[in-house]
């Protein structure tokens, strides 16, 4: 299994399909909440539907286009969100989303572990360049990307298409240079597998 650790208390682990149940769970006990900002969180959630996903982002990792990862605590045993990479390997490039779970939402789970994944794609991938796009009224995820240090670079309108509405996407990056010379690698954090 690939972990990703990111400090004492969360661990990144790749979703598998033995994930695909308590993954289910936490999305509808999210559901409503995610909808507002995810056009995929708009149609309901099943165990087959997340199987799906999950097979096909390790279709992905395994071609290297995608990192898809669970947040966990308490040593792997509690699930609390996802932070995923998808990759362009042509363009050296990749882009960011993260979701956490309502109960350990303003916490920091979502910056340290965007943090954490931001870093090993820059030193272990190589990547120059890591794009967040989120809708313009997310303001806790524009506050992520502020927090990381992204530079805002535009907005996309009508970026993100839900059933019923467009919205407009804000547009955020990083490259591996402004990112070194932050100082934000991980400090004391190895990826382990198991």
């Amino acid at each position: 299994m690939f972990e990703l650790p990111v400090d004492d208390e969360i661990t990144l682990v790749l979703a598998e399909d033995r994930h695909a149940r308590v993954m289910t769970d936490l999305i509808v006990r999210n559901q409503a909440r995610l909808a507002r900002w995810e056009p995929w969180a708009e149609h309901p959630a099943t165990l087959e539907s997340t199987r799906a996903y999950i097979r096909a982002a390790l279709d992905d990792f395994a071609r290297g286009r995608q990192i898809s990862t669970i947040i966990t605590v308490d040593g792997g045993r509690r699930f609390i969100g996802r932070c995923g990479m998808r990759i362009n390997p042509q363009l050296g490039s990749g882009d960011i989303g993260y979701w956490i779970d309502e109960e350990y939402e303003g916490r920091g789970y979502t910056s340290r572990s965007s943090r954490a994944l931001i870093s090993s794609v820059f030193d272990e991938l190589g990547l120059s360049k890591v794009d967040l796009r989120t809708s313009v009224g997310n303001e806790r995820s524009r506050a992520v990307a502020e927090r990381l240090g992204f530079t805002f670079e535009g907005i996309l309108p009508r970026g993100l298409q839900f059933m019923n509405r467009a919205d407009d996407v804000a547009l955020y990056a990083v490259t591996a240079r402004q990112w070194l010379a932050a100082g934000k690698p991980r400090e004391n954090v190895s990826q382990r597998s198991r």
